[in-house]
């Protein structure tokens, strides 16, 4: 079993943008009803209101590359790739 490394964004629910598409969330899972305007959709990367989505549309995937040199291995993220909405970039290990 080997070890990899990864790198995910994580919005901040501080975000204005957040708080507004949350609020939207929030109403149509109130209300039932079973698709969520666009622009909320887009946001949350899904057509359905669920509340999962309030914790797990935190995370975004960013594009990342492997770096290796002599002796040397690790992840390489350029700048101009991270989400504007992004607070926090964590890098982690899986086994």
């Amino acid at each position: 079993m080997g070890m990899s490394t990864h790198v995910t964004a994580l919005r901040s629910k501080d975000s204005a943008e957040y708080k507004k598409h949350s609020a939207v969330l929030r109403a149509c899972i109130d209300a039932k009803i079973e698709n969520l305007p666009k622009e909320t959709a887009k946001f949350f990367d899904s057509e359905s209101p669920c509340e999962y989505l309030f914790s797990d549309k935190l995370e975004l995937n960013i594009n990342y590359t492997d770096y290796r040199d002599d002796m040397e291995q690790g992840i390489e993220v350029k700048v101009s790739d991270i989400p504007k909405s992004c607070k926090v970039l964590r890098f982690y290990n899986s086994y």
